[in-house]
């Protein structure tokens, strides 16, 4: 598979590196470049299903209702779908993210 943007996404390439769904437990898995200044959606948006993302290289900005996290390289992050979330690189430097797409609870 090859890197797409995803709709209101910017400066953002990613690509599902794992994407069979497994019942109750996970949707998919993708990886992300994110540009400088980079980041999405916009506006942010929210869903049935969570996040987990960890970041590899650089420093992610998570936004999520009215709370704004700095996540950095070898940390990780849950993120309620339910909640309003984006993520941006607000960083000078490229931004590399594992995304863990986890089915939403029953």
């Amino acid at each position: 598979m090859e890197f797409i943007t995803p709709p209101n996404h910017f400066g953002f390439h990613a690509k599902k590196i794992y994407g069979t769904p497994i019942e109750g437990i996970l949707k998919d898995c993708a990886i992300a470049y994110i540009d400088p200044a980079g980041g999405g959606p916009v506006p942010m948006h929210h869903h049935a299903h969570n996040h987990f993302f960890i970041v590899t290289e650089g420093e992610a900005t998570i936004y999520e209702n009215d709370r704004k996290t700095i996540v950095k390289k070898e940390e990780a992050i849950y993120v309620k779908g339910e909640n309003l979330h984006t993520i941006r690189n607000e960083s000078n430097q490229p931004l590399k993210m594992i995304g863990i797409t986890i089915q939403p609870e029953k």
